[in-house]
């Protein structure tokens, strides 16, 4: 999993929803006030890939899972 992943799943997702939502402000207020350009491009990195390819593996197992009754 990649490093932005690992960083929301230990330290954002356990935050209470109010300071979750203060975060993401602090954080798109932040990317509008910046100098640099935010890269909006439809290329795909590496760990972009390898994040994709982790999560559809784990939904086909899940969802195969849940086909089947197992809990």
């Amino acid at each position: 999993m990649g490093k932005i992943q690992d960083l929301y799943n230990t330290r954002v997702r356990p935050m209470p929803p109010a300071e979750r939502l203060q975060l993401a402000r602090l954080i798109i207020d932040d990317l509008a006030s910046s100098d640099k350009p935010v890269d909006v491009s439809d290329d795909w990195s590496d760990d972009d890939l390898a994040d994709l390819t982790a999560y559809s593996a784990q939904h086909a197992t899940r969802s195969s899972d849940d086909q089947r009754g197992v809990p």
